[in-house]
């Protein structure tokens, strides 16, 4: 079969990448032809671009969280977002769909099963989202990052893989040098404002550890300066930068992670077997970051810090006790090592394949 696959994400990188690494796996493996599906923004599509990932625009709008005209309008324009998903597909021809969540998926879902092609929904975070929620009834196939605790899709239709990383997370990491101690803070593409700033202000209660430490620090484009002056004005050694395609080497030389607890960032670190604070980001839909991060809270491969607790003086009390302590941190870089699923991808495409078996 000269295998033909459309795979729907939402123009977040919470989406995107997991729909990338499966491509990946499609393309390298399979010899499939895939497509995107997504909201084109222009992060999205220079992602995708870089990635030489075809995709074609969808028109979705987000229905959670928005005021009750615009979820009305949200609704009323659905039926006009399903038939032009329906001409999309028809030219495409694909001989399955696979959603990655998002609103995007919600349409183009329900089009793959009104025209009988099979649909696979692929669900990242601890506490699924609304789409994904409402696709399950139409799809054949449900594949999750983390196990269904609260029962929220039908169980004979769910398969625990794990959250499909990109093929750079699955190499073998550089040797790590034992020193300087290496802190590495992310928060997202877009960056995290508190995480930022927070951090800064730590560096002043580790003034005398200055010749033992060594920041990795992805700020994201507003708070890029800032940061970057903070770090030269404290005297600490620091590589900055609003945002790296390298964040898998990055990562690799990291000891200690402080970063949100989106489910890619947690299947990333636990891939590379790295120790992290989580800072859940607040806002997240169905608070679904600190259920993340809880998971691996519970594992014993993070410690879990709420945002409105984290400061700069906390933080620079972890880093000083697992800077002291080598064999708790070894403790939690082994317990993050057992929580990876290097092979999800693989599992989803072979759980795709057997859709299609006669």
């Amino acid at each position: 079969m000269d295998l033909n696959v459309v795979i729907v994400a939402s123009g977040t990188g919470g989406h995107l990448f997991p729909g990338i690494a499966v491509a990946q796996e499609f393309q390298s493996r399979l010899g499939a032809r895939v497509t995107f599906f997504t909201t084109p923004k222009p992060v999205t599509v220079q992602i995708l671009e870089r990635y030489r990932l075809p995709w074609e625009g969808v028109a979705s709008r987000a229905l959670k969280g928005e005021g009750l005209f615009s979820r009305l309008r949200t609704v009323s324009a659905l039926p006009g977002f399903i038939l032009e998903a329906r001409r999309r597909l028809k030219a495409v021809q694909p001989h399955l769909v696979l959603g990655m969540g998002g609103h995007a998926a919600g349409p183009v879902g329900v089009a793959a099963y009104s025209l009988g092609i099979p649909l696979a929904i692929h669900e990242q975070n601890a506490i699924p989202g609304a789409t994904n929620r409402w696709l399950a009834r139409f799809a054949q196939r449900v594949f999750l990052s983390f196990p269904d605790s609260g029962g929220y899709f039908p169980a004979e239709k769910c398969l625990w893989t794990g959250n499909p990383i990109r093929s750079e997370f699955l190499e073998p990491p550089a040797v790590r040098a034992a020193r300087p101690f290496t802190v590495m803070v992310m928060g997202g593409s877009q960056g995290a404002r508190h995480l930022n700033l927070e951090t800064l202000a730590a560096l002043p209660e580790l003034a005398d550890l200055r010749e033992s430490l060594h920041f990795l620090h992805l700020t994201g484009e507003a708070d890029y300066d800032t940061v970057r002056e903070g770090y030269r004005q404290a005297g600490f050694a620091a590589e900055v930068a609003p945002f790296s395609p390298e964040v898998a080497r990055w990562m690799s030389r990291a000891h200690l992670l402080v970063c949100r607890a989106g489910a890619s960032s947690l299947a990333e670190l636990a891939a590379l077997g790295r120790a992290a604070l989580l800072v859940p980001y607040p806002f997240a839909a169905h608070n679904h970051q600190e259920h993340n991060a809880r998971f691996f809270e519970a594992a014993g491969a993070a410690e879990v810090i709420l945002n409105k607790d984290f400061t700069g003086r906390l933080l620079a009390a972890k880093i000083r006790q697992l800077l002291a302590d080598p064999e708790a941190l070894a403790r939690m870089e082994a317990a993050s090592r057992r929580l990876a699923k290097p092979g999800a991808a693989r599992k989803i495409a072979d759980g795709c394949l057997h859709l299609l078996s006669p």
